[in-house]
């Protein structure tokens, strides 16, 4: 099971970090390729309206985008080489802990960051899209609590595999 879950990790890290790459580029491509203006069509009965975006909305959504994929590659990343310990028969390294720890980190921050855009962008755009409230948080939140009581575990682990390797 764990080699099959180790080919999913790795299939789906390259995925976003080829996106990841992708994303990136495309906002340099923006940021220092001059264009003429850029404008989205809102369709109607009356046949559409042209809605100037200036480039800095573009590359705000760009680099959030970037940002998300990025964060999300990262915690798959770790998880790749926390899945490969396990594989090898040794998870509780204390490797692990610090891996558990970042990706928490990592997920507490992305999580935050869409919360943080998503109520920008319906303040941009008003009346068009609700603002995230509070609950938005709760799940996202007891995730990135998991994840850190997980390190707290695996810490404990890796201290008894320590006492026990000094056990005579």
């Amino acid at each position: 099971m764990s080699s099959l879950l180790g080919v999913a990790l790795g299939a789906a890290f390259w995925i976003l970090a080829l996106l990841t790459l992708a994303a990136a580029l495309f906002f340099i491509f923006m940021a220092f390729v001059p264009m003429g203006p850029l404008g989205l069509t809102a369709t109607s009965d009356d046949g559409g309206t042209r809605v100037p975006v200036p480039r800095a909305y573009i590359l705000f959504g760009v680099g959030a985008i970037t940002g998300y994929l990025g964060g999300f590659a990262l915690i798959l990343r770790h998880l790749r080489r926390i899945v490969h310990s396990l594989r090898i028969g040794d998870p509780f390294q204390p490797a692990n802990v610090s891996r558990l720890k970042q990706i928490g980190l990592t997920l507490a921050v992305v999580t935050g960051g869409a919360w943080i855009g998503q109520t920008l962008v319906s303040r941009l755009v008003r009346g068009a899209l609700e603002p995230p409230s509070m609950f938005d948080l709760v799940t996202p939140a007891f995730s990135v609590l998991v994840v850190f009581v997980l390190a707290e575990v695996f810490r404990e682990g890796a201290r008894l595999r320590r006492e026990s390797e000094l056990t005579i």
